[in-house]
């Protein structure tokens, strides 16, 4: 048995534990040291610092502070208990302990962090300014990181990645290292490099909150939204308390459908600020998608009263069809986007909705000038490259020739038949999807980012190299028909009827109709056609949520609808008969021959509901989530007539397609 004086050797291996990643393990070794000596003050602190580690704090503050009682001088229990009461928002009392630790040894390099932290919450960034140059002075490895920081932000990823990497080698397991070496391989395209680092980070600290929450922004940043969502929800079960994880979670469960999962979670988040505006606009989204729109205004309205300069609370109200601003309201965006200063996506957010103020007062020239505006200002911020879809484009048209194709034969599909309605945004999709998901047989999915994802993860180090589409040139018909039940598994896993056929609304699915057609050979394929001009400008009308970014651009626009017809009549050619059009003026005219059309295309029995979709009861997470829980009506056809002086370049680009269409 050990003697109370060696607990040094003790120590050692719980800190070799721990920094290993072994922390629970470290725990039980405290514990069991404890058992035989309760008041050896080094492993009873390092005990409640490890259960603080765990996110324990009620569980380390009673040893703490004991800890304290049996040794006052002792300063790392009071660093302790001073980071315990900053996480716990008692930041005047974190303050308190903060100091004692640095009256008690001014070495303490991470009390003086504590404590700039501490002051900055209270405002008093002068003091927090000199704890944080005390705390640089004392740990070389923040002063190299800070320089790491400096470097990154002025575009020298390569300096700041050999800084890191030499600190690294100094202290492998450092989280701050890990983590900024992972946010450059992130930067830089290296995504396997960064995944690898955050789950590392992950494995050496599984009790902080922060580490499940730098990877599940990181997988939704790729469009990994299922996946984002189970590494959230533990963020938030190991930290419930932390408002934006709370809104983050809800943000990532709308993405992929989950509407009244995000509600509850919206909902919990408000429970814990209920003046929080993102939570009090995420609501609103959710009960707008739910039907429930007189209970969204209410919310939006409130995120408005709270923060009036919050515009993309102004911009959701404005995005609801037939809502007014009154005149108080409309003077008040005016007011707040002269004051936006360095807000851009409040700036962004403002534009549009002034300009659908003044479409409501049809005041279409005023409106025009601000969607130039809040386009111009999104398209600045963010990254389009139409050279790049071109030729992904191209190389998609050359992969998939006859030969290819013919090669393959004609597969067999068993199982659920999904429905693809693809095309360009703002075509008439949500319209399609209401009709058909109004059948008994047909569940609405909405958009689903399934197709794309699994065909990037085909390529990679074990495709020789080969990316999309070219890697598909290895694939047996067996791997083709795991693709498709990969795609079926994750697609259904949140749908709740299991219903033999559920539609997938993606637009951008229109360029994997060959794909689809390999892997989901009983899948059903619509092309949701619009006039080319009320397409590019509804597209450019429309602050989207995410993604479309060639819309803030009416002549990449009308690019991009060019190239989506030049791969759509290229599948017409190598896959003739396999895709259904459908007009959406067609609809407008004739919604009965129309939906009869798609539901014999779909081989679906007819069902009266299909022309009563207005009262179909189902969640509709698009810009068109109003319009489909109406009846059909014809105002949105030729609405480009309204701002035909702007169009002229627009017509030139599109003159091929326009007189396509009016030969239809």
């Amino acid at each position: 048995m050990l003697k109370k004086g060696e607990s040094r050797g003790v120590v050692n291996d719980i800190f070799r534990l721990i920094n290993s990643g072994q922390v629970e393990l470290a725990k039980t070794r405290c514990r069991s040291y404890l058992d035989n000596y309760p008041d050896d003050i080094n492993v009873l602190g390092l005990l409640g610092a490890i259960l603080l580690k765990l996110g324990r704090p009620d569980d380390a503050k009673p040893i703490l502070e004991k800890t304290i009682g049996l040794e006052p001088a002792f300063a790392k229990p009071y660093e302790d208990l001073g980071m315990l009461y900053l996480h716990e928002g008692a930041t005047e009392k974190a303050v308190g302990y903060f100091q004692d630790a640095i009256r008690l040894d001014g070495s303490q390099a991470d009390a003086y962090s504590g404590l700039a932290k501490a002051l900055a919450r209270l405002g008093d960034n002068e003091g927090a300014e000199e704890a944080q140059q005390k705390y640089l002075k004392l740990s070389p490895v923040a002063q190299a990181l800070e320089q790491a920081n400096k470097l990154l932000a002025a575009g020298q990823s390569d300096a700041a990645e050999k800084i890191c990497n030499d600190l690294s080698r100094q202290q492998p397991n450092n989280i701050k290292v890990l983590r900024l070496l992972a946010r450059i391989a992130s930067n830089d395209g290296r995504h396997l490099i960064a995944e690898g680092l955050l789950k590392r980070i992950l494995k050496l600290a599984a009790s902080d909150y922060r580490c499940y929450l730098d990877l599940g922004l990181y997988l939704g940043e790729r469009g990994r939204y299922p996946e984002a969502v189970e590494v959230l929800e533990k963020a938030v079960a190991l930290e419930p308390g932390v408002i934006s994880n709370q809104q983050r979670l809800g943000d990532f469960l709308a993405i992929i459908g989950r509407s009244a999962d995000a509600l509850s979670v919206y909902e919990t988040a408000l429970k814990l600020d209920s003046d929080y505006p993102p939570a009090l606009v995420g609501r609103g989204h959710m009960l707008r998608i739910l039907g429930r729109k007189d209970e969204a205004v209410k919310s939006y309205e409130s995120g408005i009263a709270i923060r009036p300069g919050f515009g993309d609370a102004w911009w959701s109200l404005a995005s609801l069809r037939n809502y007014r601003f009154s005149q108080d309201q409309f003077d008040e965006m005016r007011t707040q986007v002269e004051s936006t200063g360095d807000d851009v996506n409040s700036n962004i957010s403002f534009h549009f909705a002034l300009a659908r103020a003044h479409e409501a007062d049809e005041d279409f020239e005023g409106a025009w000038q601000h969607y130039e505006q809040g386009n111009a200002a999104k398209r600045s911020a963010v990254q389009y490259d139409p050279v790049q879809i071109e030729t992904s484009h191209d190389a998609i048209i050359e992969f998939f020739d006859r030969d290819f194709i013919e090669q393959r034969g004609s597969p067999v599909g068993e199982g659920p038949a999904p429905i693809f309605i693809l095309g360009m945004p703002r075509s008439g999709s949500t319209l399609l999807e209401q009709i058909l998901a109004s059948h008994s047989d047909v569940e609405g999915a909405a958009e689903l980012p399934y197709i794309g994802l699994l065909s990037e993860a085909l390529g990679g180090p074990r495709s020789n190299g080969k990316q999309y589409p070219a890697v598909l040139a290895d694939m047996t018909p067996e791997q083709f028909v795991s693709f498709g039940k990969s795609y079926v598994y994750y697609s259904r896993a949140n749908l709740p009827k299991k219903t033999q056929h559920f539609t997938d609304k993606m637009p951008a699915n229109f360029a994997h109709v060959g794909l689809i057609h390999l892997a989901l050979p009983n899948a059903k394929i619509i092309d949701a056609r619009r006039h080319p001009l009320d397409v590019c400008v509804g597209n450019y009308r429309q602050l989207f949520a995410q993604g479309k970014n060639h819309a803030y651009d009416l002549n990449e626009c009308a690019e991009y609808f060019l190239d989506y017809i030049r791969v759509m009549d290229h599948w017409d050619d190598v896959l003739p008969g396999r895709v259904l059009k459908v007009q959406y003026e067609d609809v407008v005219a004739d919604l009965e021959g129309q939906a009869r059309r798609m539901l014999e295309y779909c081989e679906l029995p007819w069902e009266d509901a299909c022309l009563n979709f207005h009262e179909t009861s189902r969640p509709v997470n698009t810009a068109s989530s109003e319009q489909v829980r109406e009846p059909i009506y014809s105002d949105a056809v030729d609405y480009w007539r309204n701002y035909e002086q702007h169009l002229a370049d627009v017509k030139e680009i599109l003159a091929q397609a326009l007189e396509e269409h009016s030969q239809r």
